[in-house]
């Protein structure tokens, strides 16, 4: 199983760079999660997105999503085109509604709203899911294939549903947005590179990955953040393919 790192900002890309975006891939199965402004060009460096077997978008921040409109436009003229006939499985939390609704585009999107208890198989992938703390409706995202397993949190605030969620697994992939420095209260939307450390450690897992840096900050100290409770980090870099 093999993740892609096509976009890493958030919530405005860097200079070159894109907002949330990654793709798994798993035999001939690929599967985008999050669409972020960017990412669909990078998506093409790798795969062409009538290949998708899937796109699940974490929450409808547009950080996360607003490549999609661009990707909605691409299906309907490719198929008016007779460039393509099939359409692209979705999955999105269903709140907010208008969010939602604008994804629910006939004969482009098979849009299916995401809950706790949903449970996707994708040939040798399970794909379950588990509520974060957001200020819209998000979830965490776990992907296993019988031998190794990814997490990934999605955006989202300190919580125990996540350290629950990434028991023990192979890589675990967490929102970094802040850094200590940066966190004025308790009232925040994402986590800090250190309690990223935390979570991991907590948790059990493997290996961290941190993600959807601020583009001005410096991501060597997400790194030195993080690894002050937990020594298996790293940054997920733009681009770059790594092993699960």
């Amino acid at each position: 199983m093999k993740l892609t790192i096509l976009g890493n900002n958030g919530p405005f890309p860097s200079v070159g760079g894109a907002c949330s975006g990654y793709l798994i891939r798993e035999g001939n199965r690929k599967i985008l999660i999050d669409c972020g402004n960017g990412v669909l060009g990078n998506l093409q460096k790798f795969v062409r997105f009538e290949e998708l077997d899937a796109v699940i978008l974490t929450h409808l921040h547009s950080d996360h999503i607003s490549d999609m409109m661009v990707l909605r436009y691409a299906v309907q003229i490719k198929k008016a085109r007779g460039l393509m006939e099939r359409t692209i499985d979705v999955y999105a939390p269903a709140e907010p509604v208008e969010e939602y609704q604008r994804l629910n585009v006939n004969n482009v999107f098979n849009l299916k709203p995401i809950t706790e208890t949903l449970v996707l198989n994708i040939d040798s992938l399970k794909i379950t899911f588990t509520e974060m703390t957001h200020p819209v409706k998000c979830f965490a995202v776990s992907i296993e294939n019988g031998e190794k397993r990814f997490v990934f949190s999605g955006d989202t605030s300190w919580n125990q549903n996540i350290i629950r969620f990434a028991k023990g697994v192979d890589l675990l992939m967490l929102d970094a947005g802040l850094l200590s420095k940066d966190k004025k209260s308790d009232n925040v939307p994402h986590l800090t590179a250190k309690e990223c450390g935390v979570v991991a450690k907590e948790a059990g897992v493997k290996k961290l990955m941190l993600t959807h840096f601020w583009p001005e900050d410096d991501v060597k100290e997400h790194l030195q953040e993080a690894g002050e409770n937990f020594k298996h980090v790293e940054v997920a870099r733009l681009l770059y393919t790594y092993e699960i």
